[in-house]
Formats: structure tokens, C-alpha cells, sequence
């Protein structure tokens, strides 16, 4: 998961809270969205430090 991804998406919330007011539903499934890419990123970080620790040290 990009965090770039993840910036746009925060920046593009921002902006339709901006415009519309933050119980938009623009607002509300942008909100959902970024909070869908969050989730994915954590994830991945959780399986990532998971695969890390679980692998035998060679030395």
C-alpha cells in the first residue's frame, strides 16, 4: 500500500470537508475510503513485522 495513496486520498478529505461540511455524504465515503487504504496499510505492516520475527536468524 502506497502512503502516497494514503496522502492523496487525506487531502482530497480535507478538501470535500472543506466544501461540503464533514456529514457530506461526498465527505462520508471519502472518509470511509482513506480509512479502507488505512486499514490495508496497517495490515500489511502487521504481516510484514510478523514475517520479520518469524524467520530464523542466519548468522
Amino acid at each position: 500500500m502506497s502512503l502516497s495513496l494514503i496522502e492523496k486520498k487525506r487531502r482530497q478529505l480535507i478538501e470535500l470537508a472543506q466544501m461540503y461540511g464533514f456529514s457530506a455524504k461526498e465527505t462520508i465515503q471519502c472518509s470511509q475510503e482513506l480509512d479502507e487504504l488505512l486499514n490495508k496499510h496497517l495490515k500489511e505492516a502487521v504481516l510484514f513485522h510478523k514475517e520479520k520475527e518469524d524467520k530464523p536468524c542466519t548468522t
